[in-house]
């Protein structure tokens, strides 16, 4: 994709030849006509393929948490939130289907990372996280907007919670029915008073906690769990907006920028 100044002829919508000119994001751009894929359909091809394919679906499950915590990146590279994911993170998918869910990263940015001391899901299904307050960090502030993304790697069902403030430390969820502890993966992420997102920080759940809690079936209606503020479950192409999990990791920069290799400029 390319920016498109005002020339001769001034800006155009359609094929022109082997390009294409449209609007993006209030910009007039251009990008090479797409042409038909004539790849033979060998299992390393398909292979290939869903490698892809699974990183798109992840980012458009996670699209609510992604529109939060990369909209900075994504402006910066002039590319959308999904395709800045898609970038950070090829390094945490695996061919095969294996994912990284440690190392994602779901959010970056100047503002204060929430660092998460427990989470456990509780026998109604809600899943409570504790996080610091991190008073004592420069760029923190007790007003900051703390969010909890979960992700369900089995349903491949995704959901935002509604903020809670920095200062008070904890954020509760109702699980959706039928999601167990140990197919949730979760991560918070905060946004500042200026709207600046942080880096988004794992949330590993408490291993008794997954080992122990039964499916959820049975439990809160998704009618009920949106009276909480919750979004209801949706098919991941449906760009949904996420429930929030946010236990941190004290990870440094070397430990989460490994599975980005690939990834181009993290920058």
């Amino acid at each position: 994709m390319a920016k498109l100044d005002m020339g001769i002829l001034g800006p155009f919508r359609g094929k022109v030849g082997t390009v294409v000119g449209y609007v993006w994001k209030g910009r007039d751009v251009v990008r090479g006509y797409r042409r038909a894929v004539r790849y033979p359909n060998t299992a390393s091809q398909q292979a290939e393929r869903e490698w892809f394919v699974e990183m798109v679906r992840f980012a458009a499950t996670a699209r609510g948490a992604l529109l939060l915590g990369l909209k900075e990146k994504a402006a910066r590279w002039q590319m959308t939130e999904g395709n800045a994911f898609v970038k950070l993170n090829k390094g945490c998918f695996h061919r095969g289907g294996a994912v990284d869910y440690e190392h994602l990263v779901l959010s970056e940015g100047p503002a204060a990372r929430v660092a998460p001391r427990s989470a456990t899901v509780d026998a109604d299904g809600v899943l409570r996280v504790e996080y610091e307050r991190n008073g004592g960090q420069r760029y923190s502030r007790g007003g900051d907007r703390v969010y909890l993304y979960a992700y369900n790697a089995v349903t491949r069902q995704g959901h935002l919670s509604t903020p809670a403030e920095r200062r008070q430390g904890r954020l509760a969820m109702q699980l959706p029915d039928g999601w167990t502890a140990a197919e949730t993966q979760s991560w918070l992420l905060a946004l500042d008073s200026d709207g600046r997102a942080s880096a988004s920080s794992y949330v590993p759940l408490d291993q008794a906690t997954a080992a122990a809690t039964p499916s959820l079936q049975g439990g809160p209606s998704a009618a009920h769990a949106t009276a909480r503020g919750l979004a209801v479950q949706e098919k991941s192409r449906t760009f949904a907006p996420d429930i929030q999990n946010t236990l941190n990791v004290q990870s440094d920069e070397n430990e989460w920028t490994t599975c980005r290799r690939g990834g181009g400029d993290a920058g």
